[in-house]
This record gives C-alpha cells, sequence and structure tokens, in this order.
C-alpha cells in the first residue's frame, strides 16, 4: 500500500494551524531543565468549525514556530502509541516508561486527552487514516 503524505493528508483534509508563542506548555513534567530552555507554542488546528488547541515544546535550537506538517505529525506518533495499546502498562512497555511512574502515567493520560480531541477533530475514519496510511516525517 502507497502511503500519502502529511502534507497531501493536510491538503485533502482542509486543516490548517495558527501558532501563538506560550510561556510555557502545562503538560510538561520535566524536572531536567529542558522545559524552561525550550520554545513554547499554542497551536490552534481547524477543519471547518471544529478545532483543536495543542501545547508544544521545541528545543532551544528551534526557533522557527512549528509548522503544521511537524505538529500533526507528533500528534500521529503519540495517536498511534495509544490506540495500539490496550491498557497503560501496554503503552509504557512499548515505549521504555517505568509502569510505577507517575510522570509516565502523567504523559499517558496526556496522550489520551489529546487522541481524544484529535479523534474529534478529524472523525474516525480520518485519525485511522493519519495514523495507519499517512507517512510520517
Amino acid at each position: 500500500m502507497h502511503k500519502m503524505s502529511i502534507a497531501h493528508f493536510i491538503q485533502v483534509t482542509r486543516l490548517t494551524m495558527k501558532v501563538e508563542r506560550a510561556a510555557s506548555n502545562p503538560h510538561l513534567v520535566s524536572d531536567d531543565g529542558w522545559a524552561r530552555t525550550a520554545h513554547h507554542w499554542r497551536c490552534t488546528i481547524k477543519r471547518g468549525a471544529r478545532r483543536m488547541v495543542v501545547p508544544f515544546s521545541q528545543g532551544s535550537a528551534h526557533t522557527d514556530a512549528p509548522t503544521l506538517e511537524t505538529v500533526l505529525d507528533c500528534l500521529a506518533s503519540d495517536a498511534s502509541g495509544y490506540l495500539n495499546a490496550d491498557t497503560f502498562e501496554a503503552w509504557a512497555g512499548e515505549l521504555g516508561y517505568d509502569t510505577d511512574s507517575r510522570k509516565a502515567e502523567h504523559t499517558y493520560r496526556t496522550i489520551e486527552v489529546q487522541t481524544a480531541q484529535l479523534g474529534k477533530l478529524l472523525g474516525e475514519e480520518l485519525i485511522m487514516r493519519l495514523t495507519c496510511e499517512v507517512e510520517r516525517l
């Protein structure tokens, strides 16, 4: 099966994104200092009247705003891992997280909510196409 590019998926689904700088990312639970030096963004992805707001962070070397392709690729990657796992323990094991880690569980719960929001934005058929039929960046 030939996979479509993420740019083509965006074009076909008529997704758009507005990006604004943010002071922080409420989902980061990093205590290694990375969160303090990273660039944080508030990304609003729209499809018709539907919209989804995503906090997005990039390392300090990335000074340009993220593109829709980059943000959607990250969302697709997270959603794919979440949708393919039956439980937190399966997800954590697949990604090498400690199943006793509160930070890992926080990440899992964040991705759970984010995947539900992405499903509302795209609908069930398109989220499956995004996670299974779109080429990763």
